[in-house]
């Protein structure tokens, strides 16, 4: 996990760069993105490495992972701070609105975007014990399938072109 956590800050950082944020924002989004998932330290193994299909319960509990994160990062101050809070409570909102809280992009930050998508893709290249590591060419197929809907078009265009070319692992 610890490395998934770099990897998600480092491309956060790169995809930033790309879509053309200055590059201090850019490092304290790549900063901050490596706490989104702090939160996960109170949901409990049994339920992070179930092999199976999560219950209705078990994945309600998961969801927990990002109030507790924001919760956490809380009285963390300046600007490192609110980006970090405002990351682990809302990297799970889709474009449409269709994530954990139904907030759509348009009432977002770019930022949330821009973690969203790099998280999306770094959990799908990643080794989990319910689901084994995708290829590059198949993750990047499943964030252009879903383009318009989970994710941002202009983040994705961008985010593919940053990619190409990388290896898997990065």
């Amino acid at each position: 996990m610890f490395n998934e956590n770099r990897m998600v800050a480092r491309l956060s950082e790169e995809l930033s760069l790309a879509l053309g944020i200055s590059p201090s924002k850019a490092k304290l989004i790549g900063n901050a993105s490596a706490l989104h998932d702090i939160g996960k330290i109170a949901v409990p193994e049994k339920i992070l490495n179930k092999r199976g299909k999560l219950t209705p319960k078990e994945f309600g509990i998961i969801k927990t992972h990002t109030t507790i994160g924001a919760q956490m990062l809380s009285t963390m101050q300046g600007s490192l701070g609110k980006l970090a809070y405002s990351i682990a409570l809302l990297h799970h909102e889709d474009w449409l609105g269709t994530g954990y809280w139904g907030i759509s992009a348009d009432h977002l930050p770019s930022h949330i975007s821009i973690v969203t998508t790099v998280d999306t893709y770094v959990a799908l290249i990643s080794k989990r014990p319910y689901k084994k590591a995708w290829t590059q060419k198949d993750a990047l197929s499943y964030l252009h399938t879903h383009t318009g809907t989970k994710f941002s078009p202009e983040i994705i265009k961008v985010f593919s072109k940053l990619i190409e070319g990388k290896d898997a692992v990065c």
